[in-house]
């Protein structure tokens, strides 16, 4: 930070070199929802906020979308494409190993039902020799620290070096501290440099379900305390190496904004607000590939009455879900579906699959259906917690359309997921085991909203640390607090 005592080149009593300038940050945007997290709410807004307002560099695939890029440049932020990572074999194998070893020492559940599941769906020839090579390789006295800058030295590294050669930055700030393969590079490559680097994790899964972990940043974000604990038990983290700042994704649901009213929200679908509506967030193919058996369903039970007493059924279809597999559903009477994304324009090479962002309306959208749903079914995903946040019903779905399905490819998996158990253990949700089941729950819940009110409550105490929101004005103060620390032990010129 600007000290007027001294000079551009001048030093302090410690001789170090003082920073005259706020300092640099390049803030990596990998994925189509963290465009709408970080770049257009509170984070964003508080991180360009005078006085001393840092420079910032949005390096991201989505630069080459008109929309953002506007916004980018009305604000005064560079803007640059996030290069492809180029990984070969050598790469690969190290990260392989690198995911076996975490398994070993964290010894988590859901990380080796995330492994077995890959094994089951993926069974190409050489797979049986790999896992054998893995599992002796993993298994030397070699820390993961050891592998990291293994995977390091043999990671392709020359197109984020350059980047970071034309920008300068202080500071490196990732969306999800390496769990997106695009990121890696960038931070092995910043390491090299030995500029810091700042992990922000948006998801309350990723630190305990994935088979993959996170890079060895300097710095991390997460949600709550029990993220913090799992960033230090199982990532190898110093506890002050961790910041609580709370749930990013949902500032938009705690800070009071305005959203669609009910009445607003139904006429937008063509539904009746005078009627109960159940909403059915569904999932991806990858988590459940028969969702669509779901929907159809629920539409089935919708339309015959089942409920006990006429109820509207919303598709909410998920980004990475096909809307042509709910093909016929809607009937604009009790059945109505939409995907509320839009794809943002994306560089040549990208991939497709998270390059969705909230379309118009972005979260207030998604916090008007939750609060006016009288029930939201989902599949095991944060939608739970978002919807106890407004004290709506949830019921999770429990069965499979396939009799017998090893645990591995079940949705049965998620609820023996480490991160998953605060659901289970508060009984925010319901689990409904079979179709019959979940027609019953549902209509409980239907008949009486306050059921599992004392569980929503609890859920949202124990995965939402600040009550206040707040989380993106929280974390833009780390980013600038560990700036200034950076400026002022010399940074870069």
């Amino acid at each position: 930070m600007r000290r007027p005592d001294v000079g551009p080149d001048d030093t302090d009593r410690t001789g170090l070199r003082v920073s005259t300038r706020p300092g640099a940050v390049l803030l990596s945007v990998p994925g189509g929802h963290h465009v709408e997290d970080l770049l257009r709410g509170p984070f964003f807004e508080s991180l360009l906020a005078p006085p001393d307002a840092p420079r910032v560099t949005v390096v991201s695939p989505f630069v080459a979308d008109t929309q953002l890029a506007t916004e980018l440049r009305k604000v005064g932020v560079e803007a640059e494409s996030l290069p492809l990572p180029r990984g070969g074999a050598a790469s690969r194998v190290v990260e392989s190993i690198l995911s076996e070893r975490f398994l070993l020492e964290s010894r988590l559940r859901a990380v080796r039902l995330q492994r077995d599941r890959a094994r089951l769906l993926d069974q190409w020839p050489g797979r049986r020799a790999m896992i054998a090579l893995k599992g002796v390789l993993s298994r030397l006295p070699v820390s993961r620290q050891r592998w990291f800058s293994l995977a390091q030295a043999v990671t392709d590294l020359s197109d984020c070096g350059r980047l970071l050669d034309r920008h300068r930055p202080d500071l490196v700030v990732t969306s999800t501290a390496g769990f997106l393969a695009a990121e890696v590079p960038l931070i092995y490559a910043a390491r090299k440099q030995q500029i810091p680097v700042m992990g922000i994790d948006l998801g309350w899964d990723n630190l305990s379900s994935k088979y993959h972990t996170v890079r060895p940043v300097d710095h991390l974000a997460v949600w709550n305390e029990s993220m913090r604990d799992e960033a230090v038990r199982y990532h190898q983290f110093t506890p002050d190496q961790v910041r609580v700042t709370g749930a990013v994704p949902f500032d938009t649901y705690f800070a009071g904004a305005e959203f669609p009213s009910r009445e607003r929200l139904f006429a937008s679908i063509g539904a009746d607000p005078a009627l109960p509506l159940v909403t059915l967030a569904t999932a991806p193919e990858l988590v459940y590939p028969t969702t669509s058996n779901v929907a159809r369903f629920l539409a089935a039970a919708a339309v015959d009455g089942r409920f006990g007493s006429e109820v509207q059924l919303l598709v909410r279809v998920h980004s990475r879900d096909q809307l042509a597999d709910y093909d016929g559903l809607q009937d604009g009477r009790r059945v109505f579906v939409e995907k509320p994304f839009q794809q943002l324009e994306r560089g040549v090479g990208q991939p497709e699959l998270d390059a969705f962002t909230p379309g118009a309306g972005g979260r207030g959208r998604l916090a008007a259906t939750l609060a006016h749903s009288d029930v939201v079914v989902n599949f095991a995903s944060t939608t739970t917690i978002e919807a106890a946040l407004f004290d709506t019903p949830v019921v999770n779905i429990g069965f499979d359309s396939e009799v017998g399905l090893p645990l591995p490819l079940s949705i049965r998996r998620y609820y023996e997921y480490e991160h998953y158990q605060p659901v289970i253990e508060t009984g925010a949700a319901q689990v409904a085991w079979s179709e019959a089941e979940l027609i019953d729950v549902m209509g409980a819940y239907l008949r009486d909203p306050s059921l599992d009110r004392v569980g929503r409550q609890a859920l949202v105490r124990r995965c939402c640390a600040f009550p206040e929101g707040g989380a993106g004005r929280r974390l833009a103060q780390w980013v600038r607090e560990t700036l200034v620390r950076r400026c002022e032990q010399g940074g870069r010129s």
